[in-house]
């Protein structure tokens, strides 16, 4: 059996979903599987599917009669892997040719390690600006402070990276019964690895996210008006507190280092979620004074 499985869920990628298998069949290391979970496409993405899976064994897809939303694609993916490692990849991002090979073998090295986050660059665009981050290693003696440190030092996309498969399947689970959501999820779940401390890096290989492909149509892309921003930060946000504290809790730490952890909780959800009360009220007025100014003064 194969040691890891990737999880491609996908839905109205046909733009860049051949350059994302293809870099992952040009992998060095050999031992997975490629699940493609298309969520009813409407584009070319059935048809690409199936002749990648025609070209190589490793490949398997699946193709949903309905649409299921994403998080439930998400979540399909990780229900159906039996492998000892598991990891989704985005349909429009790419990575080294030694990704898979890297991660392995920093996990194989940490036993105690349930996620491996690799270096990760952004790409806005061909002419638009590239943002690199780097894993960074916490050091010191207080686990609170190293946490929180951590907390307000990390890239989403460290959620991509390689994963022991039992840990991220009760991990999911849990967080996401909590806060059944795909905007900012990623965060919840991997907070649970920081919590846990059992997160590592290595910056030999190189994860890239690409932020420019077009709309699907799926909600996660395109701009969003000043009333549903509002609508969504107001729906998400006691949520995601909510999520946040029964997350710090669980962990049973001692009073001290739990209370400092919380003390975190406004900030992180405002540098995650994107959301405050105050950027709700903010925004408000800002809607408002629109209403009543709808043609910019004239």
């Amino acid at each position: 059996m194969a040691r890891v499985t990737v999880g491609v869920p996908v839905y109205n990628g046909a733009p860049m979903l051949r350059e994302c298998l293809d870099c992952l069949l040009s992998q060095t290391y050999r031992d997975f599987v490629i699940v493609i979970a298309d969520n009813a496409s409407t584009d070319e993405t059935p048809e690409i599917c199936e002749e990648y899976a025609a070209k190589d064994s490793r490949v398997r897809v699946v193709c949903h009669a309905q649409n299921r939303g994403p998080l439930a694609n998400f979540g399909y993916l990780l229900d159906q892997a039996d492998t000892e490692f598991f990891m989704w990849r985005a349909d429009d991002d790419l990575s080294d040719e030694n990704f898979i090979s890297e991660l392995v073998s920093v996990l194989d090295a940490h036993p105690e390690a349930r996620l491996a986050i690799p270096r990760i660059v952004t790409e806005h665009g061909d002419q638009v600006r590239t943002v690199e981050s780097s894993f960074t290693t916490v050091d010191g003696s207080d686990f609170a402070d190293r946490l929180v440190k951590r907390l307000h030092n990390y890239h989403v996309s460290g959620y991509y990276g390689l994963w022991k498969t039992e840990y991220l399947q009760k991990t999911v689970e849990r967080v996401w019964a909590a806060y059944p959501e795909p905007y900012a999820g990623d965060h919840l779940t991997m907070l649970s690895a920081f919590l846990d401390d059992v997160a590592i890096g290595s910056n030999d290989t190189l994860y890239i996210q690409r932020t420019y492909s077009p709309p699907k149509g799926d909600g996660l892309r395109g701009k969003r008006s000043l009333r549903d921003r509002i609508a969504l930060y107001e729906r998400l946000l006691p949520i995601f507190y909510d999520c946040y504290e029964e997350e710090v809790k669980l962990r049973g730490l001692p009073e001290d280092q739990e209370r400092r952890i919380l003390s975190e909780k406004v900030r992180y959800t405002r540098e995650k979620l994107r959301a405050s009360r105050a950027r709700i009220l903010r925004l408000k007025l800002k809607l408002l004074l629109k209403s009543m100014n709808p043609v910019g003064g004239r």
